[in-house]
């Protein structure tokens, strides 16, 4: 009993705006169980379709006018239709009358009612009322074919049999009619169709039926492609912008722009190894030069020694003819 009054307590400062609170024993705390259409934490965020709230009480009926004469005797008192006596005739009437109508169309039949009573044996008017779903197919089922159905099934000659068993006479159809169908089509029921109770959803038909629709569907660009659209019931729209380490999107519809840490760290990666392999080149081109004009040094005064050395070599190696016609001989000049 006191764990039952601690979890109340518990649920009790729980808040689920588009939900219920529920305990969960396995978490030990409460948390939202959210309807259909919405999701969220707190089941605040709306799907992009969602039903809509339709006046169903102001949405004008198709109506059947359906006359039966029973054969019994009429009694006065059944002029007055709050007497006794009729309340017995037409509680059993309708009751019979209820179950043949709603066969015709079961999910839009709204009641049958015996609204006359007149001599002549006992001539009983009643009407049988059908209303008008959120639902192009069956709107137009109840405005094309629910006469023919609904006929077939009173002029049964085994579904009148049953209504003259209650009455232990015999029941004849002699009248039936539609009134004329106020609404033709789907579009009919905008008056009747609300969707205020979500922010800024309006109302649309899609799929042949009227639907709630959330901002972010009927405005795509809401977020401008930068952000994830929800549909805030209370709030409308609201943005989830994108953001990684290069780039990151912000403001009330993601409209804003500002450069990530990481995008900086890359750009100041770059360039600081951009002047790193610029350094390198650098270094590189000194040292090949400075290399260059060591070789060149080198070579250069290899050649000059060998040209010293030939050219000033004057150690004798034999007779030297130096470009003049005829023979000469070296011999001791004396005294004579």
């Amino acid at each position: 009993m006191m764990k039952q009054h601690q979890q109340h307590q518990q649920c009790k400062d729980c808040q689920c705006i588009g939900g219920t609170c529920k305990f969960n024993v396995t978490l030990g705390r409460c948390h939202c169980q959210c309807q259909d259409f919405v999701f969220g934490d707190v089941c605040s965020f709306g799907k992009n379709d969602t039903p809509v709230h339709i006046d169903t009480g102001a949405i004008p009926t198709r109506k059947a006018n359906i006359t039966l004469t029973i054969q019994i005797t009429f009694q006065p008192a059944f002029n007055d239709l709050s007497s006794p006596q009729s309340l017995e005739f037409i509680e059993k009437l309708e009751r019979e009358l209820e179950g043949l109508c709603k066969e015709a169309d079961p999910e839009t039949f709204k009641k049958v009612q015996v609204i006359k009573l007149s001599s002549g044996s006992v001539v009983a008017e009643s009407v049988a009322e059908y209303i008008y779903p959120n639902n192009e197919t069956q709107i137009q089922f109840v405005n094309t074919q629910l006469d023919g159905v609904l006929f077939n099934i009173l002029n049964d000659t085994s579904n009148l049999k049953n209504i003259s068993q209650a009455f232990n006479s015999t029941v004849q159809l002699n009248g039936f009619t539609f009134q004329l169908p106020e609404i033709t089509n789907i579009t009919d029921l905008k008056p009747f169709v609300n969707c205020s109770q979500f922010a800024n959803y309006t109302a649309e038909i899609s799929n042949g039926l009227w639907q709630c629709t959330g901002p972010c569907k009927t405005n795509p660009d809401y977020c401008h492609q930068h952000g994830e659209c929800v549909n805030n019931i209370y709030k409308g729209p609201l943005c989830r912008c994108f953001e990684s380490s290069l780039e990151q999107f912000y403001g009330p519809q993601c409209d804003l722009f500002r450069r990530g840490p990481g995008f900086y760290g890359a750009l100041f990666g770059s360039l600081a190894a951009a002047l790193l392999l610029l350094i390198i080149i650098v270094i590189a081109v000194i040292v090949k030069k400075r290399h260059m004009d060591v070789w060149r040094n080198n070579s250069y005064n290899r050649r000059l020694s060998a040209f010293e050395e030939d050219f000033f070599d004057f150690s004798d190696t034999g007779d030297h003819n130096l470009g003049f016609a005829g023979a000469y001989t070296s011999k001791v000049l004396g005294h004579s």
